[in-house]
């Protein structure tokens, strides 16, 4: 009974518990968040372009929350013991305590209980949920994506999607019947027998229940050539006919095979002893122990994290609670550098896979021992002191010379000729709306906040990033330049992800805090409304709006480019990657298409100088929908005036059909250099101006355009976000006042994960053509915006 009563929380271990558990629920939310905030937008783009239900995509998003969970978990916990400890020591809680005999290892007890649920849960997360999560998620995705059975035809755009092998291009498709009019389609499954169909109508018929999938066509023409014989060929007309394709691409059932980060716990352990068996080394089962022993020490480092966390907080500085964001920020750095390290290291067998996963815990844990232990035995020992720190350093003397003299005063006599006139001029007071008191206040608060927020999201977006690109930067021996050049090019880009957020919380924390201190009471009580006070955050979101259209013009397109070139760098890609290089179909001005197989080197380089390679051109004939002549020519090459084409043939069909092959020849029938020098580039690369011509350039040539128009909208709608979220902050500060800051943050939290959700959706709606660009891109504005208005017209003035 003693010991059943021992264990009994008191009245201090449910204190502390309670001012535990908030930040740590409010930064379990926050980096799951930051985590979602890159994967959300390409998880919705491939679930909603391939048409899942909401169920797909319900389940999607539950496959992947235990991997989050599993690095979010220890993350929220150490952020929740420095806020709450951090609180309790600004407010001299502490001091408090220990004035009343309670030691520092007293409060172990609480932190430890809350520690351990914290690992439990972690271990659940990491040795049960997340293997079996991972491999669903992976046979979801890797399904849906190579699944084209809900893929969506675009009218007079080259879709190779569908088929592997085959190019469809339609020239319309009415809204109504959904029915493909003028239909090319090349088929190159077989090459060395290519064909070339053309119909009038046609439509895609997927029959599940009979596993057959094909295309009816109606008054098609279908060509067969000889890629060994070009004399060779066979041409073939059907009034109707039905083309069956492959059934299995379009509904894979594929097994993938599972991977260590897929095992269970028993696979993993069995995994190892097979290798072992077989006679294998380290390096072959290495990856599995390392996987397993990581199992154990990700779940462990919730209790190495909450005695870290309660050593770097029993101080007695005033601002611990404004530097726990930053503490926990630095120590997850840390583990996960070392634990990343080791990985790696426990994978090549450089070390045991026992310490490879371990050493982080160890390291980390032997630290939060000593910082422990300075506290308990000096009741005055202050971690974030520096002066403890200074004291170990060796002390560098300084030789006093002898004190400077004194210099001397010059003395003279002050002449003067006598009194000077002076003229008044009285100028009319011209009364300006410059900001009043009350305005000064809300926008020093409101940018300290914004400016605190901001930096916070700022670095742990980057600390996420970098535990992504930590493998590759190991991998491919990146130098750290390199490294600290992409974050320097890529910030920009992080900023204005991560500025509406930033005003939103700005917005909350400041009308908050004035509103729990009653200084809007005051404000009402001296006859200004909430709508004057309102003022100034308003202009502020406006200003912010308006540097963020600006910063996506002028400054954040030359960065983006250059941190794309350094992510190419780090990630082992080629520098330079574009969409034109091979197998690039093009829509002539005349309504000829153009295909070739590769653009030469001396093209990438050099627009007025190309060389084709390959090159088939199809002369459609648009009355009768069927080919009038097609020309093949194994290179093409500008010499500045003209084509020089060499090793080719031309057939031509209708009523004088003819062929003859081409050893060499001069032409100019081809299209000039400039309309095969167009590649479809990103549009945060380019200025709104820039991307309104890239996108007539790309459309002349039958490229699909929706989402680069969706991104033009977008450029004007996200700014916009700012002064939505302003108005939203401002009705929703009053609700959470009475529930303080941290609650305040953890609302506005949610309604970003709410508006990054419409966002991602529309736009991919936009984007397959379900919504027009213009909505895709402001209708989540709208939406919000509305939703502001309305809180903001009801509120209590």
């Amino acid at each position: 009974m003693k010991a059943l009563a021992a264990l009994r929380p008191t009245i201090l271990d449910r204190y502390v518990v309670r001012e535990m558990v908030p930040p740590t629920a409010l930064g379990l939310l926050l980096f799951t968040f930051i985590l979602l905030l890159d994967t959300i937008s390409n998880l919705m783009r491939i679930l909603v372009s391939r048409g899942a239900d909401f169920g797909t995509v319900a389940r999607a998003f539950l496959y992947l929350l235990p991997s989050i969970f599993s690095v979010t978990i220890p993350m929220a916990f150490l952020l929740g013991v420095l806020l709450a400890f951090g609180r309790l020591a600004s407010d001299s809680e502490l001091v408090a305590l220990r004035a009343s005999g309670v030691s520092p290892a007293r409060l172990l007890r609480p932190v430890l209980a809350l520690s351990v649920a914290a690992g439990l849960a972690t271990f659940y997360v990491v040795g049960i949920a997340l293997p079996a999560a991972n491999q669903a998620y992976r046979e979801l995705i890797f399904k849906l994506v190579i699944s084209k059975a809900r893929t969506e035809m675009t009218a007079r755009v080259f879709n190779d999607d569908l088929v592997p092998g085959m190019v469809f291009f339609i020239s319309d498709i009415p809204a109504r019947s959904g029915e493909w009019k003028d239909v090319f389609i090349h088929d190159a499954r077989t090459p060395s027998q290519p064909r070339v169909i053309l119909a009038r109508t046609g439509r895609l018929r997927i029959d599940e229940q009979h596993k057959t999938v094909g295309l009816d066509l109606a008054e098609a023409t279908v060509y067969s050539f000889n890629g060994l014989d070009p004399s060779d060929f066979h041409i073939e007309r059907m009034g109707t006919g039905f083309q069956p394709l492959p059934y299995e691409q379009f509904f894979p059932n594929i097994a993938l095979a599972k991977g260590d980060r897929e095992m269970s716990l028993g696979e993993l352990s069995e995994a190892v002893r097979n290798l072992k068996a077989q006679g294998k080394g380290g390096v072959d089962w290495g990856r599995y122990a390392v996987e397993y022993h990581k199992k154990f020490a990700i779940p462990t480092a919730c209790i190495v994290f909450g005695l870290l966390g309660l050593g770097l907080s029993l101080g007695s500085k005033k601002e611990a609670r404004s530097a726990a964001f930053g503490l926990s920020i630095m120590v997850i750095f840390v583990y996960y550098v070392l634990i990343r390290l080791g990985e790696q290291a426990g994978d090549t067998g450089l070390l045991s896979p026992f310490l490879s996963m371990w050493g982080a815990n160890i390291v980390l844990g032997a630290a939060a021992l000593l910082l422990l232990f300075l506290n308990h035995r000096e009741a005055a020992f202050d971690p974030l002191s520096t002066s403890y720190y200074r004291a170990l350093l060796p002390k560098l003397s300084r030789r006093r010379g002898p004190p400077p003299r004194p210099a001397l005063r010059r003395v003279g006599r002050d002449v003067r000729s006598g009194p000077r006139p002076v003229v008044v001029l009285r100028i009319p007071r011209m009364r300006l709306p410059l900001p009043g008191i009350l305005d000064s206040y809300v926008a020093r608060s409101w940018s300290g906040h914004f400016l605190l927020v901001l930096a916070a999201f700022w670095s742990l977006f980057v600390l996420v990033n970098f535990m992504d690109l930590f493998d590759e930067v190991q991998t491919n021996k990146i130098k750290g330049i390199i490294v600290v050049r992409y974050y320097a090019f890529f910030s920009p880009g992080i900023l204005h992800l991560l500025t509406p957020v930033g005003v939103l919380v700005a917005v909350l924390i400041t009308y908050g805090i004035m509103s729990r201190r009653n200084e809007i009471t005051a404000l009402k009580a001296g006859g200004i409304s909430i709508y004057r006070a309102a003022v100034p955050v308003l202009v502020i979101g406006a200003a912010v709006c308006l540097a963020m259209f600006g910063a996506s013009e002028y400054v954040l397109p030359p960065m983006s480019r250059e941190a794309k070139r350094y992510e190419n760098i780090i990630r082992g890609r080629p520098v330079q990657a574009s969409s034109l290089e091979s197998h690039r179909w093009i829509l002539g001005s005349d309504g000829r298409l153009y295909n070739y197989d590769y653009l030469g080197p001396e093209g990438a380089r050099q627009r007025d100088r190309i060389t084709l390679y390959g090159l088939s051109v199809y002369d459609v004939d648009p009355r009768r929908w069927q080919l009038r002549e097609v020309l093949y020519v194994a290179s093409a090459a500008w010499n500045g005036m003209s084509y020089d084409v060499e090793r080719g043939w031309r057939r031509a069909f209708g009523d004088r059909p003819s062929f003859h092959e081409v050893a060499r020849a001069r032409t100019r029938e081809i299209e000039p250099p400039s309309y095969f020098g167009h590649e479809t580039r990103a549009a945060d690369t380019l200025r709104f101006r820039e991307l309104q011509a890239h996108i007539a350039s790309l459309e002349a040539l039958g490229v699909d355009v929706i989402p680069l128009r969706v991104q033009l909208h977008h450029k004007l709608a996200y700014p916009f976000v700012c002064v939505v979220m302003t108005l939203l902050g401002i009705p929703f500060s009053f609700v959470v006042a009475r529930r303080g800051a941290l609650y305040g943050i953890g609302a506005s939290i949610l309604l970003a994960i709410v508006y990054w959700a419409c966002l991602t959706v529309s736009e991919t709606l936009g984007n397959t053509a379900r919504l027009p660009p213009a909505l895709a891109a402001w209708g989540p504005n709208l939406i919000f915006g509305a939703l502001a208005l309305y809180l903001v017209l009801n509120l209590e003035t």
